[in-house]
């Protein structure tokens, strides 16, 4: 049976907030295909997302690390035929997932509309500028403003881990990175075939390193690369 959503989840070592991430979107959505795409994970990830049963919930290992980017590809191959529209998320607990309704409502609202990001800076406070890094953050906005510029595009967020669009149209982004350049890529394909992103605004408690925060400034490099192409 084909459900309208789907979302799709890539995690590699979220031992500590996959379980209550994947629990959570499954009683708040139950009509929503929920997929994780564990990607080779070394800890209890695997482990504890095998205790979760919903109907709504599937879970795809891939038994190596390959990548976020091929970690949310494989989910795309997953759910492709399953449903009519993908939503991105993250499984580290930072984005406030019940924001997901605005992204699942605007499509309702407005069935012409082909993809929706979820920003974390349309209404991001100071305190939340200060715990996210005050150096991360004028990073994303330069990484924003040079994707804007690349692409035509006038998004606030371009690294956000919201992110969704029509299933019809996977065939013609036609995505290949592997790692976190998946991020600039999609947008890079969606403005490559005239797509207009739309924007939301969704809640962000961003983690330190400590706390488990796995992108870098190696990544941002791997980014910057991306909208150069």
């Amino acid at each position: 049976m084909k459900t309208k959503f789907s979302i799709v989840i890539p995690c590699f070592n979220e031992e500590n907030t996959v379980s209550g991430v994947v629990t959570n979107l499954c009683m708040d959505f139950p009509d929503i295909l929920i997929v994780v795409v564990d990607d080779g994970s070394t800890d209890k990830s695997v482990i504890n997302l095998k205790k979760i049963i919903y109907p709504n919930f599937n879970l795809i290992e891939l038994g190596k690390n390959y990548g976020k980017g091929f970690a949310m590809r494989s989910g795309l191959d997953h759910i492709k035929s399953k449903s009519e529209i993908v939503i991105f998320t993250d499984a580290d607990s930072e984005v406030n997932l019940k924001d997901l309704n605005k992204v699942i409502s605007l499509y309702e609202n407005n069935p012409e509309m082909v993809s929706i990001f979820g920003s974390r800076f349309i209404n991001i406070s100071l305190k939340t500028i200060f715990k996210m890094g005050i150096d991360r953050y004028i990073v994303n906005r330069l990484l924003t403003t040079i994707g804007n510029i690349r692409y035509g595009s006038k998004l606030t967020d371009i690294e956000t881990a919201v992110k969704s669009f029509k299933t019809a149209l996977i065939d013609d982004l036609k995505l290949n990175s592997n790692g976190f350049d998946i991020e600039p890529e999609i947008v890079r394909s969606l403005c490559n075939n005239n797509i207009e992103i739309h924007e939301v605004s969704v809640g962000y408690d961003p983690r330190s390193i400590k706390e488990g925060k796995k992108i870098s400034f190696k990544d941002g490099i791997v980014t910057l690369r991306e909208l150069f192409k």
